[in-house]
């Protein structure tokens, strides 16, 4: 290496670093010296950005377009209610067609997913609020999947959303619940997989679950493209009367199982214990009884060391003929599940009114119905659900036929319900049911019906006024 001193002439010059292949790191007048290797040139040329002519995105009103690595990234002003924003696409689509843009997440790509049964999958035409918001895999499928009718693909690529799913109405009610609150808005990847499986036991193992095994694999590529890690906000199980085979036991630990091997799948690919939501299914116009309506209240206050959220009761919400949800009442649910889904990844309580004893009182034609909720329960005057004077109340196995003849908050405690009745019910099996067994519906409604909610309330984009109604329950009747 050459040396240098004051009285030198020649300019200092020499070598700090030397390989095999030659040197590395050398010296002159300039400062330091360094060769690299193609691959190390290219990945700084990626790393770089290059200001690029707004054209390449075609005729859309974007700007400040930089060529990142396979990136596009610019700022643009697109439909909805995102405003002026930040957005991505890839420079080249990954297969046939245009690549999609995107809003640029930031922080974490968030997820919300479903294992369901096919009522859930229905798809609809919605406008989202937020379209650049909300994606899915890059596998053409959309946000349905493909109901477990074929094998699911590897991808790592995202597209945007030209159908709806709860999930994706559920991705944007919750995107607009930031929004108005000016907080930050991520990008959400929503993904529906169904299947048509006999029962809970059979899904566990069909070609639906394996496809949503692949699509917490894709999650997770399409987010290590981004760079970014995963949040998954919620994952839905709505499996309920689609189960043709088992009684209320065998579908509640089917369930359990379900979760269990949902929690190991996300465990193994380094993900967080997932939190776990559904609907509560209090039937059809014409099926209000049945072992699986029965067999959820067990699954609401014993979950065991899940994390599981029934975030409100399907009895609320207008469906058709078939027993699927309209239009309107898809919007509705999407509006409760992301209002419980928010609450409890902030570490706030959520839970609809919850009945877990009746008993009689004084001479036995009074019972006292107790329950768990977050509040005061409330009696709803205006009925807006048709439930009648009683209530949605019933009392079911008696001998002697005892009319309920008045239904009141107790005085002495705002979560417990007074039931009065006629004469004091006899026989070795009385339940007092609430939302189970109704009669047929003549309107687009659940036939089960309540009047029975707590003090919780929103607005929703339909103009209805939404409510934590109180959960289908069906109580042995202590003496």
């Amino acid at each position: 290496m050459a040396k240098h001193d004051e009285t030198d002439t020649q300019q200092p010059q020499g070598i700090l670093l030397k390989a095999r292949n030659g040197d590395v790191i050398g010296f002159d007048e300039t400062g330091l010296r360094m060769n690299l290797s193609d691959s190390v040139i290219t990945d700084i040329g990626q790393r770089l950005a290059v200001r690029t002519d707004a054209s390449v995105l075609g005729d859309v009103d974007a700007w400040n377009v930089r060529a990142i690595g396979d990136w596009y990234f610019f700022d643009a002003r697109l439909p909805g209610k995102q405003g002026v924003r930040s957005f991505r696409r890839l420079k080249k689509a990954v297969d046939d067609g245009a690549p999609d843009m995107f809003a640029d997440p930031t922080h974490a790509l968030f997820a919300v997913l479903s294992l369901c049964g096919p009522r859930r999958a229905q798809t609809q035409n919605t406008q989202l609020r937020f379209p650049w918001h909300v994606v899915t895999a890059g596998d053409d499928l959309g946000v349905a999947g493909n109901s477990g009718t074929e094998e699911a693909r590897a991808v790592s690529h995202l597209q945007i959303l030209h159908e709806q799913t709860r999930d994706s109405l559920i991705a944007d009610a919750l995107i607009s619940r930031r929004h108005e609150a000016f907080r930050a808005l991520p990008v959400i990847f929503a993904r529906t997989e169904a299947d048509s499986a006999g029962s809970v036991s059979a899904l566990l193992g069909c070609q639906g679950y394996k496809n949503f095994a692949q699509t917490v694999s894709n999650l997770l590529s399409t987010a290590q493209t981004l760079g970014l890690p995963v949040k998954v906000l919620a994952v839905s199980l709505d499996y309920t009367l689609e189960d043709a085979i088992s009684d209320g036991v065998q579908w509640r630990d089917g369930i359990y199982r379900l979760m269990e091997q949902i929690t190991a799948l996300f465990a193994d690919h380094g993900l967080r214990k997932p939190l776990f939501t559904s609907m509560f299914d209090a039937g059809t116009r014409d099926i209000s009884d049945h072992s699986v309506i029965r067999g959820q209240w067990e699954l609401s206050w014993n979950h065991g060391q899940h994390d599981f959220l029934h975030v409100a009761p399907s009895y609320m919400f207008a469906q058709d003929a078939y027993g699927h949800p309209t239009e309107g009442a898809c919007l509705e649910m999407a509006e409760m599940e992301a209002a419980a889904i928010e609450a409890a990844n902030e570490d706030a309580p959520w839970t609809c009114p919850l009945f877990l004893l009746a008993e009689l009182e004084g001479d036995g034609t009074v019972i006292r119905c107790r329950a768990q909720a977050l509040g005061a329960l409330v009696l709803d005057s205006d009925d807006p659900l048709k439930s009648g004077s009683d209530c949605g109340f019933s009392l079911v196995g008696a001998d002697n036929d005892p009319k309920i003849i008045d239904v009141c908050i107790a005085s002495d405690d705002s979560q417990d319900i007074l039931i009065r009745v006629d004469k004091a019910p006899t026989g070795q099996a009385v339940h007092l049911a609430y939302a189970i067994g109704h009669d047929a519906s003549t309107d687009e409604m659940p036939a089960n019906r309540g009047a029975v909610r707590d003090t919780w309330s929103e607005q929703s984009i339909t103009g209805r006024r939404l409510h934590r109604w109180a959960l289908p329950a069906m109580l042995p009747v202590h003496g």
